[in-house]
């Protein structure tokens, strides 16, 4: 028994003696020597998480939210951004154009350009009543007639899609329309009926744009003075220069 203690004793010198030569202190040396080898390898080591920094664990993400392209918008977007509408004030209705342009060259006297403007608004829904399209205009002339002959209030369309038809009137209400309707058929005829949207013209005078910052009140008043039924109101300016 007592050569297994000496044994035992001399080994653990021998250990301890040992671990004292080896360079980078001992055992961590020797690891730091196998990573070495994994390196040269081309094998990273391997990390615990707790060993990773938090920086370094979140960089990643970081980085590839930091290398996402914004992407631009549309050329189209951009440029809509850019405009701003202008607004341009604009005086009416008149009657015809000649008054019109006498309005315009009482504020050229003021320094004020402006332009005369025909502007086209929506009058509501129109209904037409009328008959099918005859083969040709002759044909057309000769349905007419027939028609006028009965005391038929009527008259050939001269062009569209329609072209030879032959119109029995336009009604602004669609209970009119009907009633025509309701009133060739007892005549034997086969009418149709289409709803168009309809447009009446006005006549206005639009100032260029901030032009009507030179105008006071009083200056409005005088220009103003002869012509109270005209309106001044506030509109997007239509390819007025500025």
């Amino acid at each position: 028994m007592r050569w297994i203690f000496f044994s035992l004793l001399i080994a653990n010198f021998i250990a301890g003696v040992w671990g004292m030569l080896l360079p980078n202190g001992g055992v961590a040396g020797a690891a730091s020597h196998a990573e070495a080898e994994f390196e040269l390898k081309g094998v990273p080591p391997l990390l615990l998480l707790t060993e990773v920094d938090i920086e370094q664990r979140t960089a990643p993400a970081e980085r590839l939210i930091s290398e996402i392209p914004v992407l631009p918008s549309s050329e189209g977007e951009r440029r809509s951004e850019e405009k701003e509408k202008k607004l341009c004030e604009i005086l009416g209705p008149f009657d015809g154009e000649p008054s019109a342009q006498e309005m315009v060259e009482r504020l050229r006297a003021l320094d004020v350009h402006s332009e005369v403007r025909t502007l086209q608004l929506p009058a509501g829904p129109g209904y037409w009543v009328y008959l099918e399209p005859e083969p040709n205009r002759k044909a057309a002339l000769r349905k007419l007639a027939e028609l006028q002959s009965r005391g038929v209030d009527s008259y050939v369309i001269p062009k569209g899609e329609i072209e030879n038809g032959i119109s029995l009137g336009m009604f602004s209400k669609k209970s009119l329309a009907d009633s025509r309707m309701a009133e060739a058929e007892r005549m034997g005829l086969s009418p149709r009926m289409q709803t168009i949207e309809r447009t009446y013209r006005e006549v206005w005078v639009m100032l260029n744009h901030q032009e009507d910052e030179k105008m006071s009140e009083i200056s409005w008043s005088r220009v103003l003075e002869d012509k109270k039924m005209l309106q001044r109101r506030e509109n997007f300016c239509l390819d007025v220069a500025s």
